[in-house]
């Protein structure tokens, strides 16, 4: 499962590098357009939004697999053991529920719904911009899926990189 884990991070990785590599030579073509040449092109504007839409739910896929996400530590940081861990896995159980229920279930309503409407400048159908919403809702899914069984076989909270760095700095102290 870890080596499934290790090539969907890379995969997603290289996905979002590329994307946001593409997103960043557009938009500096894009104020070259405008304000150099003259010449504003509005189909670069509007595949940078979607883009940036797409970007967006695919970070925030790696994001969750890597355990890095926004957290609010002031009740997590006041529980220690199995307290801890109970509530790591709630939280993970929260991502799942979330992932399943409104990125899978409401993606697939959003997409149906507008899959017929068209983009006014690059054509394109709208519901392939709502894709982003299933596709990072699978990753989600798999993601949270992967953390509940790495909290639940190591029988106690992991550690968060505040608390390595942490460690870390007090080595640095002592030498």
């Amino acid at each position: 499962m870890k080596s499934v884990k290790k090539y969907v991070d890379k995969t997603l990785l290289f996905i979002t590098a590329t994307l946001f590599l593409v997103m960043v030579s557009i938009t500096t073509w894009q104020v070259i357009a405008r304000y150099i040449l003259n010449n504003p092109s509005t189909l670069t504007e509007e595949f940078v939004r979607f883009s940036l839409i797409w970007l967006s739910m695919l970070a925030a896929s790696y994001v969750v697999g890597k355990r890095s996400h926004i957290a609010f530590t002031i009740i997590s940081d006041r529980f220690k053991g199995s307290k801890k861990l109970g509530l790591e896995i709630f939280i993970q159980a929260i991502f799942l529920i979330f992932s399943l229920v409104v990125m899978l279930f409401g993606g697939g309503k959003a997409i149906s719904l507008t899959m017929a409407q068209m983009s006014p400048s690059l054509g394109i159908p709208m519901g392939l911009v709502y894709l982003s919403l299933p596709v990072s809702g699978i990753l989600i899914t798999f993601y949270s899926c992967y953390n509940l069984v790495e909290v639940i076989k190591e029988k106690k909270a992991p550690v968060t990189e505040d608390k390595e760095e942490d460690e870390y700095n007090k080595v640095g102290e002592i030498i």
